[in-house]
């Protein structure tokens, strides 16, 4: 017969040993990868290993924002994730703007789910708002609608689309919304482009269920 486990380790402390067992990781990888560079003997390899650098650095600064949204803290989730926004957005030709307003605390869960949003949908303009190498801009706006609700604010000005969203992202911002009691609206931009607005309660579980009898 088995034991139950009489101190079972929370979800949340779990989370937290395994983004620190994969901030591990990266960093022996990218040390790993940076060996390799450095012992290149042709250009070709040297910028094969580049590229692959950059993406093992671009994952491990996403990794490291989200472990800053699974404490509740949502504003450190885009204040580490800017930077990367930035970096992917120069590549692309597209300038990436992040507005932060009042910092809202948030329950961890909320702040995870809202941050995989806001990563959901950056991704999804990057790819589908500015096709065949045009140039653009994002928007991003993250803040408190009052004291019991937190919106974030995504707009692009790109071509804009003729549906509710960019392809099947929409299905999976519009999910995550609705796991934390929000709700995701797309319209057109006033210059073109998509604007994509999220509204969600904060913290209090009669707002969740609240929205949710709204959002049916």
């Amino acid at each position: 017969m088995m034991m139950e486990d009489l101190n079972p380790i929370p979800d949340r402390v779990r989370v937290a040993e395994i983004r620190h067992r994969m901030s591990n990781g990266f960093q022996m990888l990218q040390s790993f990868t940076r060996l390799q560079l450095s012992t290149c003997e042709t250009e070709e390899a040297a910028e094969k290993l580049d590229g692959i650098l950059r993406q093992i650095e671009a994952v491990a600064a996403q990794q490291d924002a989200l472990s800053e949204a699974d404490t509740g803290n949502l504003a450190g989730f885009v204040e580490k994730i800017e930077p990367l926004w930035h970096r992917i957005g120069e590549h692309a030709g597209i300038a990436v703007q992040v507005e932060l307003e009042a910092p809202v605390t948030l329950s961890p869960h909320a702040s995870e789910t809202a941050s995989r949003i806001l990563l959901e949908a950056v991704t999804n303009c990057v790819e589908h708002a500015f096709p065949d190498g045009r140039g653009g801009t994002i928007e991003v706006v993250v803040g408190a609608t009052d004291d019991y609700h937190c919106h974030c604010r995504v707009a692009d000005d790109g071509i804009g689309t003729t549906g509710d969203g960019h392809g099947s992202g929409t299905g999976i911002i519009r999910a995550l919304a609705e796991e934390i009691g929000g709700r995701a609206d797309w319209k057109p931009g006033p210059h073109g482009g998509t604007v994509l607005t999220v509204d969600f309660p904060v913290n209090l579980p009669e707002h969740v269920e609240a929205m949710n009898k709204a959002n049916a």
